[in-house]
């Protein structure tokens, strides 16, 4: 009984660690080391040892490596696609057309479909053309910065592929699958929880609103010292360094349509050659493919067309290698944070951590609570640590035996969960995505968030009150 206690405070000691520190590997490290030397009982080299076998243990399936192939793969892709020439071709011809604010901020919806393979690469490309165009009509900033920050990560987040949330989410879906026995295919629990993502809704509803019927936000155009933005704030953020944008091609919206034209294409063929012989129809086939298998060739087959056809137009092979290397690059901290956490969640099932959440935590809490308690955590977590990749790779080992042991509806929980961590790149001053939003709109990152709170919050009243109330109609 002892271990299967400490096995729950694990996961509580490694959040509230990362809450405090703001940083979530070192978090996920120690917390990986407490349990290692647990399970050894005491013995600290010995604990170390266990703890080094179960990250090894972790990444050494054949799925394991497929979805962290996947993940540089397309953190290679988004950046190579920089320098095509692509999002400035889209800026110089958005801007002969656009002449009012609604129009500006329909822009940003129209280039997602162009860019949605990355939250980084969306809030730059998009931001860059919403802001010469808002720029032109003398819209409201603020209002730009939100629909840049919502059409990245919330909107994202509900892309069922072609996306680097995708490899990392079915990622943590299919750890946290095998730790309570289920057998399911985890990027088929991924579809189905997408309609439970109701924050991520809500809020895109609510920004299409606010373009429609041009409601919300203060009509202020403040300026802001860029200097001092760079050196208070972005400075510190990883993703303010890695995400720097430009094109050394001249402008071709080409291609940028082409290469994601052939990724889309790849990606259904794929999933389609890989399930074929198990599914009598496409959608069967389709749901029964083997997704990481297809989601990393598709991106392979991606890049070497792209590069090809990027070489046929003089751009060089250098500068395609250093962008490949550089964009791969940027995804190593989330590669990183999800090895971690299936390290992590393999060391708490071994303390007992199924057993104790089934028979003690989840015999105590209303099953109708569950989705709308994970969600609320989710959001607490994210908010602090401004982290979605973070928040679910701590709460989804948390949520599942939960959603086991009451009988809850797994999509609905991994819905509350999902919706949950958006809230962090979304709303926090400390998120990836309201920081690069507010950047490249020209305003401070703490008037961005402001600017947007009451949205957010009522995004999240919605959205518990939804979660309380769907256990009732699945």
């Amino acid at each position: 009984m002892a271990y299967n206690i400490v096995s729950i405070f694990i996961p509580i000691l490694v959040i509230l660690f990362t809450v405090f520190s703001k940083r979530i590997i070192p978090s996920l490290i120690i917390g990986i080391l407490v349990g290692g030397i647990f399970l050894a009982k005491g013995n600290i080299i010995e604990g170390t040892i266990s703890a080094i076998e179960h990250l090894v243990e972790a990444i050494a399936s054949e799925e394991s490596m497929y979805i962290v192939l996947f993940l540089y793969v397309f953190g290679a892709f988004g950046e190579i696609m920089k320098v095509s020439g692509g999002i400035k071709g889209f800026s110089e011809l958005a801007y002969r057309y656009v002449k009012t604010e609604k129009a500006a901020l329909g822009t940003i919806w129209v280039v997602t479909l162009f860019t949605f393979i990355d939250c980084c690469f969306h809030v730059i490309s998009s931001g860059t053309i919403g802001k010469a165009l808002i720029d032109k009509v003398k819209g409201n900033k603020y209002k730009l910065a939100y629909v840049v920050n919502v059409t990245s990560c919330l909107l994202i987040i509900l892309i069922p592929l072609g996306t680097t949330y995708i490899g990392y989410i079915v990622g943590v879906i299919a750890s946290s699958l095998n730790k309570v026995g289920i057998n399911d295919s985890p990027y088929s629990m991924f579809i189905k929880s997408i309609p439970f993502n109701f924050y991520a809704i809500v809020m895109l509803l609510i920004s299409i609103a606010v373009i429609l019927f041009n409601f919300g936000f203060t009509k202020v155009n403040s300026g802001i010292n860029k200097k001092q933005i760079e050196e208070s704030e972005h400075n510190s953020h990883e993703a303010y360094e890695q995400c720097k944008f430009e094109e050394k091609a001249p402008p071709r919206p080409f291609n940028l349509i082409l290469p994601l034209s052939l990724l889309i294409a790849s990606t259904f063929f794929f999933f389609w050659y890989t399930g074929k012989d198990n599914g009598v129809g496409l959608l069967d086939a389709l749901m029964n493919a083997e997704f990481e298998k297809s989601i990393l060739l598709s991106g392979i087959l991606t890049i070497v067309l792209t590069s090809i056809f990027y070489l046929l137009q003089k751009i060089p092979m250098r500068e395609i290698e250093s962008h490949f290397l550089s964009g791969g690059n940027e995804i190593i901290p989330p590669i990183i944070v999800l090895i971690l956490g299936w390290g992590l969640s393999s060391i708490v099932e071994d303390l007992g951590f199924v057993d104790f959440v089934t028979n003690i935590v989840g015999n105590r809490i209303p099953g109708f609570l569950i989705p709308a308690v994970i969600f609320l955590i989710g959001c607490a977590a994210s908010y602090f640590m401004g982290s979605a990749w973070g928040t679910w790779a701590l709460v989804m080992p948390l949520a599942l035996p939960l959603a086991v042991s009451t009988n809850s509806s797994i999509p609905l929980v991994i819905g509350a969960v999902l919706a949950g961590g958006s809230l962090g790149d979304n709303a926090s001053p400390l998120g990836e995505t309201a920081i690069l939003s507010a950047t490249i709109s020209d305003i401070q990152i703490v008037e961005h968030v402001k600017s947007q709170l009451p949205y957010s919050l009522t995004a999240v009243g919605i959205s518990t009150i939804l979660f309380i109330i769907f256990p009732f109609i699945l």
